[in-house]
């Protein structure tokens, strides 16, 4: 299964190190500081709000439902992508106290009847979703490194800057036959503003949640807590992989290992297993995966340092019929992106991490195919 892929080499644009601003402060932040900040900001400049925003962390997970909320009360855009970007950085944290219930730890065996519903509705998933088109927006962040690069004619020092705004995109996705396909009638219809680094996450309508819950039976499943969202009480549980039990594997394009007579680059991609972790929230009546996340376990001086997905799933109507479907995915991988120092090889990459974050938004759902309606007319009068 592919999940995260990085296509084609990314070029940084040159800004001398010199008379480059310093990088903010950031300040560590509750959801209930984050609300305080933004309900004492109206009438503040857009780009007042944004750099102010820039310079939070979040230490508790913003749900999607308080992101939309928060949202309709900013100024402009740029407030709006740095309130975007903070929600998605937290993605992986523990969700606010307010949020999780008081409730009891189920027993031994409460909790393996949960598993077993967990277990037939991804069974059940494919077979119940139709053929159907999606839209799929996708705002993409990337941070940029310090490092020096060789120009033409000097050496330019490139300044560090902070995960931020790239590009948009807006595309239609076919989910046909129980596969993510392209179909190049739908692909043509695609809008594009900025340049999106080239991260990629397929799999959401379905083998995501299978195969990690394969991998998971596997491996090691616990009791997590209980959370709140807009649906009541749901169940968590965390689950572990271990690399001989892992089908997850991180792609990242491209290794240059080698050059050509010519001088162009050979490149090779990345494409390596990897253990990893995450959590899978859940109705416990019956076992319907609302959130699920995953995290790669790599080594921090690895070529490629992290990768993560979160996905989000939410009753959609489809034909005039509800369908749980995905609402939402967050990916984020960081990499080294620099050449290789001495012999090509993945252990000589040594230069500085680059991060990219791709926050995707599903919606616009309808079922694929050509509908027909005989409609009945009276016969005119002779």
């Amino acid at each position: 299964m592919r999940l995260f892929a990085l296509a084609g080499l990314l070029a940084a644009s040159a800004l001398v190190a010199s008379g480059a601003p310093k990088t903010p402060a950031i300040g560590k932040v509750t959801i209930g500081q984050l609300q305080q900040t933004l309900a004492a900001s109206p009438g503040k400049p857009d780009a007042e709000l944004a750099q102010e925003l820039s310079t939070f962390e979040l230490t508790e997970r913003l749900s999607s439902v308080l992101l939309s909320k928060l949202d309709a009360g900013v100024p402009g855009e740029k407030s709006r992508q740095a309130l975007l970007l903070l929600a998605d950085k937290s993605a992986f944290l523990d969700p606010p106290a307010a949020e999780i219930p008081s409730n009891s730890t189920p027993d031994p065996a409460a909790t393996r009847q949960m598993l077993v519903k967990i277990v037939n509705y991804v069974n059940t998933t494919l077979r119940q979703l139709p053929n159907l088109i999606t839209s799929r927006e996708t705002t993409g962040f990337e941070d940029r490194p310090p490092e020096d690069v060789q120009e033409a004619t000097a050496v330019v020092s490139l300044s560090y800057m902070p995960l931020h705004f790239v590009g948009k995109s807006l595309a239609m996705v076919t989910y046909r036959d129980r596969k993510e396909v392209v179909d190049n009638k739908v692909a043509k219809a695609t809008k594009q503003e900025g340049k999106i680094g080239g991260l990629i996450t397929t799999g959401e309508f379905g083998p995501i949640l299978s195969t990690v819950l394969a991998d998971a039976l596997k491996g090691n499943i616990t009791w997590a807590r209980w959370e709140q969202n807009s649906s009541g009480k749901v169940a968590v549980f965390h689950y572990q992989v271990p690399d001989e039990k892992s089908n997850y594997r991180v792609k990242f394009c491209c290794i240059v290992s080698s050059y050509y007579a010519n001088g162009q680059p050979d490149l090779q991609v990345f494409d390596e297993k990897a253990p990893y972790h995450g959590e899978i929230a859940f109705d416990p009546a019956d076992g319907t995966i609302f959130r699920m996340t995953m995290q790669a376990e790599l080594p921090p001086h690895d070529l490629v340092s992290n990768s993560g997905l979160v996905v989000e799933y939410a009753p959609v109507e489809i034909a005039g019929r509800s369908y749980v479907c995905p609402t939402r995915s967050i990916s984020v991988l960081a990499a080294h992106v620099a050449q290789p120092h001495g012999m090509f090889a993945q252990t000589n990459y040594r230069g500085p991490t680059k991060t990219f974050l791709n926050d995707v938004v599903f919606g616009q759902y309808r079922r694929f195919g050509s509908e027909a309606r005989i409609v009945a007319v009276d016969s005119p009068t002779q």
